[in-house]
């Protein structure tokens, strides 16, 4: 009988695992939207991804001129991949130049990053929202903790 019982147990314990654990989220909406980072130097970096599997790809490496391009990409069980670069035109204007070669990681916590090339170290990026939450709850904090605040 506790043989049984254990058994049981077993199975129980493993089908409520599995029910704790999401499916990966292979829709483009999981990395739809605006994300933005920085990194060594000054370094800046924007990205646009929009559910048609499209995005647009700005570094400003601390120089205030930008790197662009336009990307092809998909998610694959929550990991994006880059199908196609298509850098952009330069502009002595705009002071932009192409990018014709990056890479984008998958990080923890549905964070990005970005790397172009060895010496820059790349950017961490999240998403524009969860970035704007972070800044607002910072800032209450800091209300609340300040000498003086008002209760």
């Amino acid at each position: 009988m506790r043989y049984f019982i254990g058994l049981a147990l077993i199975f129980v314990w493993l089908g409520t695992a599995h029910a704790l654990t999401p499916l990966p989220d292979n829709s483009p909406g999981f990395f739809s939207g605006e994300w933005a980072g920085t990194g060594h130097h000054g370094a800046y970096c924007y990205l646009n991804l929009s559910a048609d599997g499209w995005g647009w790809v700005l570094i400003d490496g601390g120089t205030g001129d930008w790197l662009g391009a336009r990307m092809q990409w998909r998610n694959q069980q929550q990991s994006l991949h880059v199908e196609q670069i298509i850098p952009l035109v330069a502009s002595a204007q705009l002071r932009v130049m192409p990018l014709g070669k990056f890479v984008l990681s998958s990080g923890f916590n549905q964070s990005l990053k970005l790397t172009w090339n060895e010496p820059s170290g790349g950017c961490h990026l999240q998403k524009t929202p969860t970035t704007a939450r972070h800044l607002l709850g910072a800032r209450k904090t800091l209300e609340s903790v300040r000498p003086g605040a008002s209760k």
